[in-house]
């Protein structure tokens, strides 16, 4: 998939002009832009994307791109039952990725593994959001800038509804569905997880998002939140091949579009323009 609609206009986010002639010493060295995420990430296809971009844009003095995605992880500290082994938690690893890179950017992506495929309920989500706010006290406090990325939808929507059904009761098969999805799971902690999905949970990776991307109106938290999610729903035929967690080719090319579209302005900002 081309990036048809990234512009010049990205050289913003990076210091110096493209094919400048010779390099000046008196510059600012490149940044660094650390990485982080679950699986998604570590999977490295659309941080590939981003880095050779930005690197084509600016070839002169390119940002240092580091991919420090792992599997299975997660922010809020969650873990199916029957997971081989508790999933692993960013903040075991955060303070040492962070003493190592020396990053002035962080961008990170989490949230499908932070539902657990489970139902929804404001228990997962209140520690999903604990997990994200932890995570923006400390960028801010090492001086980076914080970009959070929405979670890829979970591309297996659902049993449809009956036709013809409208918005309003939509929300309530849903809710209903939910409810007792979720008695099932507390009857059974090994009902639903990975292997085993909520039949709705990308609804709950609507309602995880719809949280994150709320953060773009907190001035205080100096967060900018890109929304994946939308564009890939448009596309959600193509996203994804293997399974339903796991985005493809395509599905990466379009999280990177997603994000160099916002960096001119992003970085901007952040230089005070």
């Amino acid at each position: 998939m081309k990036l048809s609609l990234i512009t010049a206009a990205i050289c913003l986010g990076l210091a110096g002009a493209a094919g400048a002639a010779e390099p000046n010493t008196n510059q600012p060295a490149p940044p660094t832009i650390l990485f982080l995420g679950d699986s998604i990430t570590a999977a490295g296809g659309y941080v590939r994307i981003i880095g050779a971009e930005l690197a084509r844009q600016n070839p002169a003095a390119p940002p240092r791109v580091i991919n420090k995605g792992r599997g299975s992880e997660t922010v809020s500290d969650l873990s199916e039952a029957y997971h081989p082994g508790r999933r692993p938690c960013l903040f075991a690893r955060l303070d040492a990725e962070m003493a190592q890179a020396k990053p002035a950017w962080v961008v990170a992506c989490y949230g499908i593994n932070d539902g657990i495929y489970h139902p929804f309920s404001e228990k997962r989500l209140a520690a999903y959001q604990a997990g994200v706010e932890k995570l923006i006290t400390k960028v801010n406090a090492s001086g980076a800038r914080l970009i959070l990325l929405t979670a890829p939808p979970y591309a297996k929507p659902g049993p449809a509804f009956p036709e013809g059904t409208d918005a309003a009761a939509r929300e309530k098969l849903l809710a209903k569905a939910n409810a007792e999805a979720e008695a099932e799971a507390e009857k059974d902690p090994n009902k639903f997880g990975y292997r085993t999905p909520y039949a709705y949970y990308d609804e709950v990776m609507a309602r995880h998002a719809k949280w994150l991307l709320s953060l773009n109106e907190a001035k205080d938290k100096n967060v900018t939140v890109i929304d994946l999610r939308t564009p890939m729903l448009a596309k959600l035929t193509e996203t994804h091949g293997r399974d339903p967690i796991h985005p493809n080719g395509v599905g990466h090319a379009i999280m990177a579009e997603a994000f160099l579209k916002q960096w001119p302005a992003i970085s901007a900002q952040a230089k005070g323009k």
